[in-house]
């Protein structure tokens, strides 16, 4: 059974799993301990591992991975959800937009009531050492609008040039969440040591979980660039 089958009932644990006083530590746990040596584990091996109901290991684990065929899933599942936060940043390259950046943008518009986007320059892109040929900003802020308009999303977003990697997030007090992801997770804790030492209140952090191309492999906008991927995340057939 899907869980978009039962949605209230998917929700209603998710908020009480993620409620739960051993959440968190689990969640590190598998993080650092499990995924990195079994990406694909699945639900019922990780509830043996743990200890744990399989419904604790279903959230936990959809949590920290899902597949690329299960984004749109989780994006309908939002409506669900209300938001906890009012003002949410996110930032990245955004070029070749795929499912990871959709499960990205799901995350911070499911938690935030506004989210401002942070959008590399091209400056700030030339600097990072992108691998292949990244899209010249006003081309991916074209595609970033129309991703957001199909989804909904574009009354909430505010999209704003970045020319750094820590954005406006270091310097505005109003922020209250910071939605990253797996990979750039360091970043997030950057940043609040930044706003600490500038007086700031840090903000909460929280990571989207890892797509899975359809390779079993983290989907990224690299492999789309070196032709490897769709950006739905399916294998191109000259690579299987």
């Amino acid at each position: 059974m899907k869980v978009t089958d039962c949605p209230e009932l998917y929700v209603a644990l998710s908020e009480s799993i993620r409620s739960m006083p051993t959440y968190r530590q689990r969640l590190e746990y598998v993080l650092r301990n499990i995924l990195p040596s079994n990406l694909l584990i699945t639900t019922q091996e990780l509830s043996i591992r743990l200890g744990i109901t399989e419904g604790e290991a279903l959230i936990l684990l959809r949590d920290l991975r899902i597949w690329y065929y299960e984004v749109e899933d989780e994006i309908q599942l939002s409506k669900y959800f209300k938001p906890r936060f009012k003002i949410a940043g996110v930032g990245g390259t955004f070029d070749n937009i795929h499912v990871g950046h959709l499960a990205l943008l799901n995350l911070a518009f499911r938690l935030a009531e506004k989210v401002l986007i942070g959008l590399c320059s091209d400056e700030l892109v030339r600097r990072l050492g992108k691998k292949g040929d990244v899209a010249r900003f006003e081309d991916r802020k074209k595609q970033l609008e129309e991703k957001l308009k199909k989804y909904g999303w574009d009354a909430k977003a505010h999209i704003q040039p970045i020319d750094d990697e820590y954005g406006p997030l270091i310097n505005e007090p109003d922020y209250e969440l910071l939605v990253v992801s797996p990979f750039t997770y360091s970043r997030g804790i950057e940043i609040n040591e930044i706003r600490l030492r500038k007086g700031l209140s840090p903000v909460c952090i929280e990571a989207c979980p890892v797509v899975l191309a359809e390779d079993g492999n983290p989907i990224s906008s690299t492999r789309i660039r070196m032709g490897e991927l769709f950006p739905d995340g399916r294998v191109r057939q000259s690579q299987r």
